[in-house]
C-alpha cells in the first residue's frame, strides 16, 4: 500500500492537479455549471408535458397546459448547442483574465462564428400539398441541440484562444486617452473580432467544397461516433469513478478534475435521452452525465451516504456518532465534505478501499439493472448538486429508480460497516483512554 501510495503521490496527483488548474477544462466546467439553469428548464417542462400517467395526461391535454410545457423545451434542450458556446466562450476569456465587458464580448464572437458555421437553407414536405419546399433564408435547427454540442464546445474554445491572441501581441486598435474605457475596448476588439469573422467563415466555405458539406457534419460524424463509444462502455465511467476517489483520498477535489471530462462525453447522451423521453420511446443510453449522482456518488463522492447513516446510528465512539448527525443531512442531498474532511477520508488508508469500491459496485448495479430492463434508462434530466437523494432518482428516472437508490445505499452501508468499524473501535479506545 505504501509503495502504490507513493507512486500515485509522485506522478499522478501532480498530473490532476494540473488537470484541475487547465483553463480549457475549467472553461467548460463553468460555462456548463452556468448552464445548468437552462438544461433544467428543459427537462423539467419535458417531464410535466410527458408524464406517463392517464389522468394526468387528459387533464393537461384539455386545459392545454401540454401544449404550453412544450414551449420552453423548444428553446432550451433542442437550442442548448447556443447556449453552450456562449457561456463557454465567456467562460474561457475569464480564464484569460479579461474583464467582464471584454468576455461577454468574447462569448458573443463565439456565438457568432458557432452560427456562421451553420449553412442556410431548409426545405421539406408542405403539409397539406406533400409539396417539397425549400427556404433559402431559414437557418436549420439541426446542430443547435445536442448534435451540435461538439462543435459549440469547439469553437467556445478556440474563438477566445484566437481573441487572446491577438491582444497578446498588440494587434489591436488604439484608441486616444480621451475616449471613454468601454468604448475603447469595443474598439480594440474590431481587429480580432474581424479575424475572428474571417477565419470561420473560411472555415464554412472549405467545408463546403468537401463530401461532409459544413463543419457541424464533419464534426459529428467524426467525433460523435468515438466519443459516444468512449461515454457508453462502463470501464470509461469506472475510470472517471477510480480517478475522483484517489483525487479526494489525497486531497484534491476529486469533482473538479472528472467533471469536465463528465459534461463532454456524456451531455449529449443525456439530451437523446430526453428527446426519447418526450417521444415516449426508452432512452438509447444507459449511461449519462446524471448518471454520476443518481448511482455512483449517492451521498457525495465514494458513495459516503450508507457511511454518515452507520456513523449517525451504529457508532460507539461518540466522536464518530456525533460526526456522523452533523454530516447526515449534508449527505443526503450529496454533499459529503463533512465526511471527507471530518472523518476524514483524506489520506485515511483504511478507508481508501470502500472509498474506490462503493461508487463503482452501485454504478455496476445500475448499470447491470438497466442492461437487463429491470429498470429503465435516465430519463436525461440534469440533476444539480444538492437535491436529496431518492426525489433525485424520482425525478431523474421514476419510482424505480428512486426504489433503486434505496438499494445502494443498503449496499453502502454492507461495504463501508467492517471498515469503519476498524476506526471506531480505534476511537472508543482512545476516548476511554482520554476519560
Amino acid at each position: 500500500m505504501n509503495n502504490l501510495t507513493g507512486l500515485i503521490e509522485k506522478y499522478f496527483v501532480p498530473m490532476a492537479g494540473k488537470l484541475s488548474k487547465n483553463k480549457f477544462l475549467k472553461a467548460i466546467s463553468n460555462g456548463f455549471s452556468v448552464l445548468l439553469p437552462i438544461t433544467m428548464i428543459g427537462a423539467i417542462f419535458t417531464l410535466l408535458a410527458n408524464l406517463q400517467i392517464a389522468p394526468y395526461q387528459s387533464f393537461v391535454k384539455a386545459v392545454h397546459l401540454k401544449e404550453i410545457f412544450g414551449f420552453a423545451p423548444k428553446v432550451t434542450t433542442d437550442m442548448l448547442a447556443v447556449y453552450a458556446v456562449f457561456l463557454i466562450g465567456k467562460a474561457l476569456a475569464e480564464q484569460f483574465d479579461f474583464d467582464d465587458n471584454v468576455s461577454t464580448i468574447v462569448g458573443a464572437l463565439s456565438l457568432f462564428s458557432f452560427l456562421v458555421l451553420i449553412p442556410l437553407g431548409v426545405s421539406g414536405k408542405a403539409e397539406k400539398s406533400q409539396e417539397i419546399v425549400s427556404i433559402a433564408g431559414a437557418m436549420p435547427t439541426t446542430y443547435l441541440g445536442a448534435a451540435g454540442l461538439f462543435t459549440a464546445m469547439i469553437v467556445g474554445l478556440l474563438v477566445p484562444f484566437i481573441y487572446q491572441t491577438f491582444i497578446k501581441h498588440n494587434i489591436v486598435l488604439k484608441m486616444p486617452e480621451q475616449v471613454p474605457p468601454t468604448i475603447a475596448k469595443s474598439f480594440s476588439a474590431l481587429i480580432p473580432a474581424f479575424s475572428i469573422a474571417f477565419i470561420f467563415g473560411l472555415i464554412r466555405f472549405l467545408f463546403s467544397l468537401t463530401p461532409f458539406g459544413d463543419a457541424n457534419s464533419f464534426i459529428y460524424t467524426v467525433m460523435k461516433a468515438p466519443l459516444s463509444n468512449l461515454g457508453a462502455s462502463p470501464a470509461t465511467f469506472i475510470l472517471f469513478i477510480l480517478v475522483c476517489s484517489l483525487m479526494w483520498f489525497f486531497g484534491l477535489h476529486g469533482g473538479m478534475i472528472v467533471m469536465p471530462f463528465i459534461n463532454v462525453l456524456y451531455t449529449a447522451a443525456g439530451l437523446e435521452n430526453l428527446e426519447a423521453y418526450a417521444n415516449g420511446v426508452a432512452g438509447p443510453n444507459l449511461i449519462t452525465n446524471a448518471s454520476w449522482l443518481i448511482f455512483a456518488s449517492v451521498g457525495g463522492a465514494g458513495g459516503t451516504l450508507g457511511l454518515c447513516i452507520i456513523m449517525a446510528f451504529m457508532a460507539k465512539s461518540s466522536r464518530y456518532k456525533t460526526l456522523g448527525k452533523l454530516a447526515l443531512p449534508a449527505g443526503a442531498c450529496g454533499i459529503n465534505e463533512p465526511i471527507t474532511f471530518g472523518l476524514p477520508m483524506v489520506l485515511n488508508t483504511i478507508m481508501i478501499i470502500p472509498l474506490i469500491i462503493t461508487p463503482i459496485t452501485t454504478f455496476l448495479i445500475s448499470y447491470f439493472m438497466m442492461r437487463i430492463g429491470i429498470i429503465p434508462p435516465l430519463n436525461g434530466t440534469t440533476i444539480p448538486l444538492g437535491t436529496p437523494v431518492v426525489f433525485a432518482g424520482l425525478v431523474a428516472g421514476g419510482w424505480k429508480t428512486a426504489v433503486l437508490q434505496i438499494v445502494l445505499i443498503a449496499v453502502q452501508i454492507l461495504i463501508y460497516l467492517p471498515f469503519f468499524k476498524v476506526l471506531d473501535k480505534q476511537a472508543v479506545l482512545e476516548e476511554k483512554g482520554t476519560a
